[in-house]
């Protein structure tokens, strides 16, 4: 009977320590979240273009810039409108071309065809 009740105390307080480790780290992560987001600016996009230089697109207040990161320096390429940031949401997925099937109709295609021959 004594050694149920040892194992069970050490069963309760493993599990106190597991809940209260968990309720830490989620105080610390949102605390690490308010400290490395700024209220003013905001990194929309982000394209790679090697192993240390990409471009992005930058919200700084209501200004929009093209930024192009290097590992030693960051340069404006230009500072873009609303407008331009706008029409390069409506651009198409260049993936998709015109007249070419996508992935998931091909498969379709023959999954359909897979299942009528059985």
């Amino acid at each position: 009977m004594n050694s149920v009740i040892s194992l069970l105390s050490v069963l309760i307080i493993t599990i106190l320590i597991l809940y209260l480790s968990y309720i830490f780290t989620k105080s610390i992560g949102k605390g690490m979240c308010l400290k490395r987001g700024g209220n003013y600016m905001q990194m929309l996009d982000r394209l790679p273009l090697g192993q240390d230089k990409s471009i992005a697109v930058v919200r700084a207040g209501s200004h929009y810039f093209l930024i192009g990161i290097a590992s030693s320096q960051i340069t404006i390429l230009a500072e873009l409108t609303e407008e331009d940031i706008q029409k390069g949401l409506d651009i198409p997925n260049p993936q998709v071309r015109e007249g070419y099937p996508d992935f998931i109709s091909i498969l379709k295609k023959y999954t359909d065809k897979n299942r009528k021959d059985m």
